[in-house]
C-alpha cells in the first residue's frame, strides 16, 4: 500500500493551517483560559492559552503522521491493501476529532461563561464512537488499530466476526451517548465511561468464544 497519497498532503496542509491559526489567535485570547471541566460539566481549571491553541492541533499532527507510516512496520502490511479507504477514514476521523476539540476550546476561551462540558466533549466523542463503529467492520487484521486480542490476531475469521459485532456496539453507544448529552454532563460522562468499558469487555469475551468455537471444529 502506498503510504503517502495526495489526500494525505491536503489533510497535512489543513492541520498545519490550524496550527498556524493558533499563532494568529494567541494575541486575541486572555492569558488564562478554561482548560479543564469537571464531571458536572463546569470549568474547574484554567491554564495558558497556548494549551488550547496548540495541544489539540499538535495531537492531530502527531496522530496523522504516526498512522500514515505505521503500516510500513506492521507484520500484516499486506492486509492494508484490503482496507485502504477504511484506514484513511479512520485517520481522518481521529484527526477530525482533535480539530473539533481545537475549535470547541477556542470558542470556550473567548466566552465569559464557557459552555457545559457535555457539549464541549460529549458531542465530539459520541460522533467519534459512531464513525468508528461504522468503519470498524471494514478493518482487516493488523497490529495497530481495531480490536486486538490474542484471538482476533490469530485468525481472519475471528477478527472479522469480532469487528462486525464491535461496530454495532460502538454505534449503539454512540447514539446512546448523543442522547445522554440532553440529560447533562454527569449522565453523558457515565454513558461514555460505561460504554467504553462494556465495549472492551464484550468484544474481548466474544473474540475468545468465537476462537474456542472455531478450534472445536
Amino acid at each position: 500500500m502506498k503510504l503517502w497519497k495526495k489526500i494525505d498532503w491536503i489533510i497535512l496542509i489543513i492541520i498545519l493551517l490550524m496550527i498556524a491559526s493558533g499563532f494568529f489567535m494567541a494575541q486575541r485570547l486572555p492569558d488564562k483560559v478554561p482548560t479543564h471541566w469537571d464531571i458536572n460539566g463546569e470549568v474547574d481549571g484554567y491554564g495558558s492559552r497556548y494549551i488550547n491553541l496548540f495541544l489539540p492541533t499538535g495531537l492531530a499532527l502527531v496522530v496523522y503522521l504516526l498512522m500514515s507510516f505505521l503500516p510500513a512496520i506492521d507484520p500484516f502490511r499486506k492486509n492494508y491493501e484490503q482496507f485502504a479507504k477504511p484506514y484513511l477514514y479512520f485517520k481522518i476521523f481521529l484527526t477530525g476529532f482533535f480539530i473539533c476539540l481545537y475549535f470547541f476550546l477556542l470558542y470556550a476561551s473567548t466566552r465569559s461563561v464557557p459552555p457545559e462540558g457535555s457539549l464541549m466533549f460529549g458531542v465530539p466523542i459520541s460522533i467519534l464512537f459512531l464513525l468508528i463503529g461504522w468503519v470498524l467492520p471494514q478493518i482487516k487484521r493488523n497490529f495497530f488499530i481495531g480490536i486486538k486480542t490474542p484471538w482476533t490476531l490469530s485468525s481472519d475469521e475471528v477478527w472479522d466476526k469480532t469487528h462486525k459485532i464491535g461496530g454495532k456496539i460502538f454505534i449503539a453507544f454512540g447514539v446512546l451517548s448523543l442522547v445522554s448529552v440532553l440529560f447533562g454532563s454527569v449522565a453523558n460522562f457515565i454513558v461514555i465511561i460505561f460504554g467504553a468499558i462494556l465495549s472492551a469487555v464484550v468484544t474481548v469475551i466474544y473474540s475468545y468464544l468465537v476462537f474456542r468455537k472455531n478450534k472445536q471444529h
